[in-house]
């Protein structure tokens, strides 16, 4: 039997054939991510992720049966009739259909990660480049007018131009050092940073989001980067605990401050992936990073290099060098979670999704 019975919006819908089912996601009305399927020989309606015959790449390329499918009673005692579809909660957006392994129990692939993220942006440039655009472009024109709004507030002091030279290098006077602490820790200041690190954190939310739907298969869009709203207050405060912690460690002689730092690195990375509570996703990050730390820095530190290669490149070289490894970073993430089936290609229905 080809035909498909779907779920959309608490309504069962069909017969129809595989076909069909490709041409109403193509036209909107069927969506791959979050409706539901079922057909004859099925027990029980399940997600499209569920089914290899719809997730394998080539689905829907073979011929299927072309003749119209019978209408079918629906009474009860129909064999036939499809259960409800009432009776299930489509998935959520930050399901993934691969299953997680033993924290652990694969050993991390550096230069499998970046080539990873290399194919990524390669293959999906245009997109991932319209995001990185419009990420900049945000940060540098809030970045702007909070810079402008600062400078009205408190303008800065231009020192009095002296022209007779001095042999000796006068020490700054107490009301120097005061002045100085007010204007850097002024209301107006602290208001306009505390503006650029949420927005910052927003943004970067939103291209984890993004990242993480388009290594997975799942439809990735431009307008994923400002869909985090609602994860904002705990991305911003795991951010500052994240600080807190890594500044003790650092204190502590640099080493704990290294460690802590790739122990929850991506305590940020699982509220986005997995809508964890602040202490679970600080715990998710510590038990995914099991017997990886020594590779994750070895990952960092490769990251920081290529970076440093885009900048000196005349500044232009970020423009590639920061997608390539925020996606690298995010593939590690994967790989954390799923072992190196992470670096497979994934997709709904057709390879679009």
């Amino acid at each position: 039997m080809n035909s498909w019975f779907y779920a959309r919006n608490g309504e069962q819908k069909g017969p129809v054939s595989v076909q069909e089912l490709f041409r109403l996601a193509e036209v909107g009305e069927f969506n791959p991510k979050q409706d539901l399927v079922w057909r004859e020989g099925m027990s029980d309606w399940k997600k499209v992720s569920d089914i290899p015959e719809l997730t394998h790449p080539s689905a829907g390329q073979k011929p299927v049966a072309t003749q119209a499918s019978p209408t079918r009673p629906t009474t009860s005692d129909n064999p036939y009739q499809a259960p409800a579809a009432s009776s299930f909660t489509a998935p959520t957006p930050d399901s993934d259909e691969l299953p997680e392994i033993e924290p652990g129990s694969s050993p991390l692939g550096v230069t499998e990660c970046i080539s990873r993220g290399f194919d990524l942006l390669k293959r999906h440039f245009g997109i991932i480049f319209a995001v990185w655009v419009i990420y900049f472009a945000i940060s540098m024109g809030v970045g702007t007018v909070l810079g402008i709004m600062e400078e009205l507030v408190n303008p800065s002091q231009t020192p009095s131009f002296n022209p007779t030279p001095s042999s000796t290098t006068t020490e700054p006077s107490l009301e120097d050092v005061l002045s100085q602490f007010e204007t850097e820790f002024s209301p107006i200041s602290i208001f306009t940073n505390l503006i650029s690190q949420v927005l910052s954190i927003y943004l970067t939310m939103g291209i984890t989001r993004f990242s993480l739907n388009l290594m997975a298969g799942k439809p990735a869009e431009i307008t994923d980067i400002f869909g985090e709203g609602s994860k904002l207050i705990r991305g911003f405060l795991a951010s500052l605990l994240m600080g807190l912690i890594v500044m003790v460690g650092f204190l502590l002689l640099i080493v704990p401050g290294i460690y802590l730092s790739l122990r929850f690195s991506y305590v940020q990375t699982a509220i986005v992936d997995k809508n964890m509570k602040i202490w679970e996703a600080f715990k998710y990050s510590s038990t995914i990073t099991t017997n990886n730390k020594w590779a994750l820095l070895w990952l960092g530190v490769l990251l920081f290099f290529i970076n440093v290669g885009g900048f000196l490149a005349c500044c232009l070289g970020l423009l590639f060098t920061i997608p390539l490894t925020s996606l690298a970073w995010l593939v590690a993430y994967r790989w954390l979670k799923h072992g190196p089936a992470a670096l497979e290609d994934r997709g709904l229905l057709r390879s679009q999704f």
